[in-house]
């Protein structure tokens, strides 16, 4: 039985479907960024000159990457596969955080925060009460939040009418701030702020009203990661580069929920567009063993749903130490009623009811998504969202092809019918489970979905997305 035979065989236990997106990771040693899919897998390498602190995605598309060390930000734009620099007056960028407008904001490292346009064109510099410039985060209105990794500890505000102030971080004895996140509490509420930084366990949580400390939590975790994140819940993840370890908090009174150990490391963590947490493991730095992976957990249990070794063609990822890039603070938190993809459905909306931000085909009338874990012998499964009264049909297929009009459709065909397995039909949202069959020969082996919906004249081609097993 070859693969396809086998994946027909386990679609057939049930009727599948699945989603579309993917984030941008940049790894320091290897000196690249590589794009990853909803679904574990490695979409695309794009090699730059020096070592990378991290990357962020902007609004448009564009990924904005730190080198480590230097006083340049460059701008990959994927469309073009062209690149472009901004130039930051003063000191090395750390981190970037974009606005509701889709200007950058970016700690220079010392004491200043420099603001870009979406082109990378510099705008202007706030000078900032202490140095060490590093971590940043947006909150919904408007506040730029900056750690110090300085003692004593203290977060540096900045209001949208640009004025500064400065917040110690009470009780803090050998925290050095870095990595802060603004969470989510209702559009047009203020955010609690979460700090985690180096030389101590602790995560801290500030009022984003008044700067107050709220909160001084001890954590379970070695050598801290930063930032935090939150899920959709409200809980806060934390992890280690050290031994690995990955635990979610109770953002309302510091208590662990869960706690789990990936081995070696989780230096980064996150939360992807559809609510799933993601952390970057340093496999390697040297480039001696296997390559750095992205791991998505599931946000329920903490369970490892898959693990992206970051791998494409030749090459292999070394030195993986920041954040996989996503759309999710920012759409829920910094711009939650804007509509990144123009679909016509608020980027909160899209979060909070599962369906994406970033992809205008996957929206309230209709979304195809994967979930759980893909491991040899295990049970994953495919859920549909789709209005009540929409008729659509899924196919399923093993190989895509380059976006292809189809006359009498809307959209575009992604689907390579030739390798075509089966196809479902249905109203309304379904969900279902498929069992993996425990066969080693399925091992790194992708499927892909692509939904159609029917508009009551003709029909239209909807969202893509695919599985990968291990």
């Amino acid at each position: 039985m070859n693969k396809t035979q086998i994946l027909a065989a386990a679609l057939l236990t049930g009727l599948p479907l699945l989603a579309q997106g993917n984030y941008w990771v940049a790894n320091r040693a290897s000196a690249d960024i590589m794009r990853v899919s909803e679904w574990g897998a490695v979409l695309e390498r794009v090699a730059t000159p020096t070592t990378l602190r991290s990357c962020t995605v902007a609004p448009d598309g564009k990924v904005w990457i730190v080198r480590f060390g230097a006083p340049t930000i460059d701008i990959y734009d994927p469309a073009t596969a062209s690149f472009t620099t901004a130039v930051s007056p003063l000191g090395s960028p750390y981190m970037i955080a974009f606005d509701a407008a889709g200007t950058a904001w970016v700690p220079n490292g010392a004491s200043a925060l420099h603001q870009f346009d979406a082109a990378g064109v510099f705008l202007q510099t706030i000078a900032l009460p202490f140095g060490s410039t590093l971590g940043i985060t947006l909150d919904g209105l408007g506040n730029k939040w900056v750690a110090h990794r300085v003692a004593p500890a203290s977060v540096t505000r900045v209001d949208a009418g640009g004025l500064v102030t400065n917040f110690p971080i009470a009780g803090a004895t050998t925290l050095l701030p870095i990595g802060p996140v603004a969470d989510y509490r209702g559009i047009g509420q203020p955010s609690h702020i979460w700090v985690t930084g180096d030389s101590a366990n602790q995560l801290a949580e500030i009022d984003g009203a008044t700067g107050a400390t709220l909160n001084l939590y001890s954590l379970p975790t070695t050598s801290t990661a930063y930032p935090p994140t939150f899920d959709k819940n409200g809980r806060i993840w934390v992890s280690s580069f050290s031994n690995g370890t990955i635990a979610q908090i109770d953002q309302t009174n510091g208590s662990v929920l869960l706690s789990t150990i990936l081995t070696p490391s989780n230096g980064a963590i996150t939360t992807d567009n559809f609510g799933r947490i993601r952390t970057s493991s340093r496999v390697t730095f040297s480039g001696v063993g296997p390559p750095c992976q992205i791991r998505r957990l599931d946000p329920l249990t903490g369970v490892l749903e898959i693990p992206t070794p970051l791998l494409f063609g030749a090459f292999s990822a070394t030195g993986t130490q920041s954040q996989l890039s996503t759309q999710f603070q920012h759409c829920l938190v910094v711009n939650p009623v804007g509509d990144l993809d123009g679909d016509l459905d608020a980027n909160v909306s899209e979060i909070l009811n599962g369906t994406s931000p970033t992809d205008p085909t996957s929206n309230s009338n209709f979304r195809v998504e994967s979930f759980g874990v893909t491991l040899n012998g295990s049970t994953a499964s495919f859920e549909v969202i789709a209005n009540p009264t929409t008729l659509w049909i899924v196919g399923f297929a093993g190989a895509l092809i380059a976006p292809t009009p189809i006359p009498g459709f809307g959209g575009t065909l992604r689907l390579d019918l030739s390798t075509l397995v089966l196809t479902s039909a249905g109203l309304g949202n379904t969900s279902l489970p498929i069992a993996i069959p425990p066969n080693p020969a399925l091992a790194g082996f992708e499927f892909f979905c692509q939904g159609v919906t029917f508009n009551g004249v003709s029909f239209d081609f909807q969202n893509v997305s695919g599985m990968k097993v291990w």
